[in-house]
Order: structure tokens, then C-alpha cells, then sequence
């Protein structure tokens, strides 16, 4: 009976999409002949989709309790409030004290790959995240808002959150890929001979990971309602509720997880030389180029993925991710403002904030069920890096939007170019802006499931939630950049700000083209 559960649950018995034939037990690598047969991954395996439920657990809870940070620190208790919620009849806003940190997932990554294991770092960082979780709750209790005593816990609360979070985000993704373990092989598809492919596979499941963090985002408007009419400690309640999922899925799937390569700063050192001579000018000897046997398992290794000079490769293709954040999400504060000189309606803010990750939901099983294979089916190349410079010329076309949108509000607005200002608004429906975040998030579902996937194939097994972890990190850098266009984050500028924005995007994604074309043609 157990032996029947580990099939079940492990990538070996829950593997194929593909119907039952005597290739199967095989897994028959393609001949040169059959290398041109038509493309299909395989099935998700069961495994990683427990861990993508793991992941959606982690999002939920975060983006519940962090989308009600702000106004827990900003704003005072309302009076006649003991609970942080207005008054009942109130319009005041709900709040009560003050917030600021953020972590970064390189930390996450490099203990995992250098230290603890991607699983015992989930775990460790799980571990912590229960205890902000309960720090949350305890600090939004009447009775302790009421005392004055709140903060401290509070604060603490988030610094552990965002170093739990930092264990966690770098080393779902890659672990989701290591449970496939299979290379290319020929199988039949009702009647038709195909090649269930590796890499095709690895999107698949990178897609799954990336659904469940946005179908996660969803929870953090019933905390909002929850804060609003009940209180904080509601608020804080229920994405706790959805975090302590995590523990006993992490238990129950620990014993059906594929080996892991044993923690080793090999391939971290392999990296660091290559990179110390690529500054000082030196051609690195060939033996640099190889990623030290230290920590490798018998299964699973990709031989275009087993080399370090690949990792970093990958790594320098995602700083041009740093642009396109810009355009996706770095500017959604003038966004705001621009729906808000627009006549709204009744049109919630949620609708707006929401629509990004409705997108998403909705862009991946599309593009995974319909789009992708349709291309395959006529041989369209849509290898990672096209679908990156894809990704990228859509959030270019949602910023395009918004600049022709911000435009005709200027024209159309009682103060003309002072429009973000003005008390009076625009006759233009505010849900003309809605274009916008669903372009961008079409345009996430296929650049970063794409780059998640560059990450974990392009790397050695020693590496994978390092370079994982770096592709998160260019949301940082993102941040910063930003901060150049705050002269323009104004009236009368924003069209400009908008079109600034659209032609750095565009700009990335010739970038990406030039540069890194030949990615996909190796791979073809």
C-alpha cells in the first residue's frame, strides 16, 4: 500500500499527459529522425503541485497580512475604535502605527545551495514565518492595541517575515523542477509520434509556480474587508489561518521529494573565479568552466544546464528584467492617480490593484493549453528568450496605453495638465485604464515563467536557487531605478513618464534579442 502511495505521489508514477504505451517504461531518448517529431511536455507531477499549494499558502498569508501593514502603522486607532476598524457609519480610513523593511531573497538562495538544502531551508524559513504570523495577531489584539504595547511585536512580526520570506521565495520554484527528473524521450500521443520534452516540461511546472503566488494575491482582499469591518486582529487572523496549511503539506510531501544535491559552495566558488577574471580582462582556463562533481545527483542534470559560465549567462539576461519591472508594477502609483482624475463610478480600487494578477491567472492555462501548443503544432519558434522579448513588448504596449490614456485625460480635464490635482475629474470612465494591468500581466505570465525557467535549466544543480534568487533580486534594483523618474511623477509630465517607460521596455526587449538570440536557436 505505501509502495502504491509513492508512486502515486512521486515524479516517476505521475509524470506523463501522454497516453500509456510500452515507451513509457523505456523512455527512449529520440533518435535524429525523431528529434523532429512534434514537442509536448508532460504532466505536472503530483509532487510539485503539492509544493505549488505550499507556495500559494506562503503568498496568501503574505500578501494578507502585508496588504494591511500601511494603514496598521500610519494611522491611529479611529475613535471609538478599540479593534483598528472605523466606527461604525465612519468613512475614516482603518489604522494604527508605524512599518519598514524588506528582505531579499539571495540570502535564501545561497543557504540553500551552499548550506542547508532547498527543503530545510523551506522549512527553517517556515518555522519563522509561523512565529511572525502569531506576533501579527497577538500585536493587533484590542487589548494590546488599546495598552500601547503593540509595536514592539509588530516589528518584530515583520523582520521575521521578511527574513521567512527570503528562506522560502528562492527555493520553491527550483525544488517544483527538480521533482521531474526525466530527459527528452519518445512516447505517442493519440496515434501520433512526439517528443516529450524536458525543457517544455520545466516551463509547464515553473507556469504552475507562478500561478499559485497570483491566485494567492486574491486573499489579501478579504484581509482588507476583514480590517476594515472587523478589525486588525481578523486581518492578521485569517492569512494565518491559510499560512499553517504549509507544515503539514511540507511533512506529508518531504518523503516522496527526488534527491537533492548535497549542499556545496563548489559551484559558488566556480562562479566567483569566472567572474573575478571577466573583470580584470583574463580568459578564464576551460577547467573554470566546468561545475565541480561536488553535490550532483545521478538524475536530473541537463547537460545545457551543468555549467556555471551558463548560470552567469543567465543571470546577465536577467538584468534587463531590472527595465521591464518598471513597467510592470514600477509605476502603478501614478496609475492610481491617473484613474483617480478619471470618473470612477463606483470602480473599487481592487478592481484596478487585482487586475495584474486576474491576468496572470487567466494568461497561463491559455497559453499553456491553447497558444503553446498551437505554435508548436506549426512549427512557430517560441523558445524562452522570444517569449521573454514577447513579454516584454507587451508590458511596452500597456505603458504605451497608459501614456495615450494620460494624454486624453489632460485634454479632457477641467484643469487641463494639472488633471492629478484637480477636484473636479475627467469625463473619461476610469475603467479605460484597466487595459494597462491586464498587459502587463499577460505579459509576467509569459517573461517571467520563462525566466524561472532559464534559471533553473541554464544552472547547475549547485547553483539553481542562487540564480533563482538573483532573477528576484532585480525587483530591488527595479525599485531603485524608479527613483530617476520621480522628476517626471508629476503633472504636467506623466504622459512622458509613460512613454519613458514604454521606450526603455522596448528598448530591453531588442536588447534581450540581440544578445541572447542564439539561446534559442541551440536549443532548437
Amino acid at each position: 500500500m505505501f509502495t502504491r502511495i509513492r508512486q502515486v505521489f512521486s515524479s516517476r508514477g505521475a509524470y506523463e499527459l501522454v497516453a500509456e504505451t510500452e515507451d513509457h517504461a523505456i523512455r527512449r531518448a529520440p533518435t535524429a529522425a525523431e528529434s523532429t517529431f512534434r514537442r509536448v511536455p508532460a504532466a505536472v507531477p503530483l509532487i510539485a503541485h503539492l509544493l505549488a499549494l505550499v507556495e500559494f499558502a506562503e503568498r496568501a498569508s503574505y500578501y494578507g497580512v502585508s496588504g494591511v501593514f500601511a494603514n496598521f502603522v500610519q494611522r491611529p486607532l479611529p475613535p471609538g475604535s478599540t479593534t483598528g476598524a472605523p466606527a461604525k457609519g465612519s468613512d475614516t480610513p482603518p489604522g494604527a502605527l508605524g512599518m519598514g523593511l524588506r528582505a531579499s531573497a539571495t540570502v535564501g538562495g545561497a543557504l540553500a545551495d551552499v548550506r542547508w538544502g532547498k527543503f530545510r531551508t523551506i522549512a527553517v524559513g517556515t518555522a519563522v514565518s509561523g512565529v511572525a504570523h502569531v506576533l501579527c495577531v497577538w500585536a493587533a489584539i484590542p487589548s494590546v492595541l488599546l495598552s500601547g504595547t503593540a509595536f514592539l511585536p509588530f516589528i518584530i512580526s515583520v523582520i521575521l517575515l521578511g527574513g521567512a520570506t527570503g528562506l522560502i521565495k528562492a527555493n520553491i520554484a527550483p525544488l517544483m523542477g527538480q521533482q521531474y527528473v526525466h530527459e527528452d524521450y519518445v512516447a505517442t500521443v493519440d496515434g501520433e509520434r512526439v517528443v516529450v520534452e524536458r525543457e517544455a516540461t520545466v516551463q509547464k511546472i515553473m507556469a504552475a509556480y507562478y500561478l499559485s503566488i497570483n491566485v494567492g494575491a486574491f486573499f489579501a482582499v478579504a484581509s482588507t474587508f476583514a480590517e476594515k469591518y472587523v478589525g486588525f486582529w481578523l486581518a492578521y487572523l485569517i492569512p494565518g489561518v491559510i499560512f499553517f496549511l504549509m507544515p503539514p503539506l511540507l511533512y506529508f510531501v518531504n518523503p516522496y521529494l527526488e534527491p537533492e544535491p548535497a549542499p556545496s559552495s563548489a559551484a559558488l566558488r566556480d562562479a566567483y573565479h569566472i567572474l573575478r577574471r571577466a573583470v580584470k580582462s583574463e580568459p578564464p582556463s576551460a577547467a573554470e568552466y566546468e561545475l565541480a562533481s561536488d553535490g550532483e545527483v545521478g538524475h536530473g542534470v541537463e547537460p545545457k544546464g551543468g555549467d556555471v559560465k551558463q548560470a552567469l549567462l543567465a543571470c546577465k539576461l536577467f538584468l534587463f528584467f531590472a527595465i521591464y519591472n518598471i513597467a510592470d508594477g514600477g509605476l502603478n502609483t501614478i496609475m492610481t492617480s491617473m484613474a483617480g482624475a478619471m470618473t470612477t463610478n463606483g470602480v473599487p480600487n481592487d478592481v484596478l490593484e487585482k487586475a495584474n494578477p486576474f491576468a496572470i491567472v487567466l494568461a497561463i492555462p491559455l497559453l499553456n493549453k491553447f497558444v503553446y501548443p498551437f505554435l508548436e503544432a506549426r512549427n512557430i519558434p517560441h523558445g524562452p528568450v522570444r517569449r521573454i522579448v514577447a513579454g516584454f513588448i507587451l508590458a511596452a504596449a500597456g505603458m504605451l496605453w497608459c501614456a495615450l490614456l494620460q494624454f486624453a485625460v489632460y485634454r479632457t480635464s477641467p484643469c487641463g495638465f494639472e488633471a492629478t490635482t484637480c477636484d473636479e475629474v475627467s469625463p473619461l470612465s476610469a475603467w479605460l485604464v484597466l487595459p494597462a494591468p491586464l498587459l502587463t500581466g499577460a505579459s509576467e505570465a509569459i517573461a517571467c515563467v520563462s525566466a524561472l525557467e532559464l534559471a533553473f535549466t541554464m544552472s547547475p544543480p549547485g547553483l539553481r536557487s542562487i540564480v533563482t534568487s538573483l532573477f528576484l533580486f532585480t525587483q530591488a534594483i527595479s525599485a531603485i531605478l524608479v527613483l530617476a523618474f520621480l522628476p517626471l511623477m508629476h503633472d504636467p509630465l506623466l504622459v512622458w513618464t509613460f512613454l519613458l517607460a514604454a521606450v526603455l521596455t522596448l528598448g530591453s526587449a531588442a536588447g534581450v534579442w540581440r544578445m541572447f538570440q542564439f539561446l534559442d536557436d541551440e536549443r532548437s
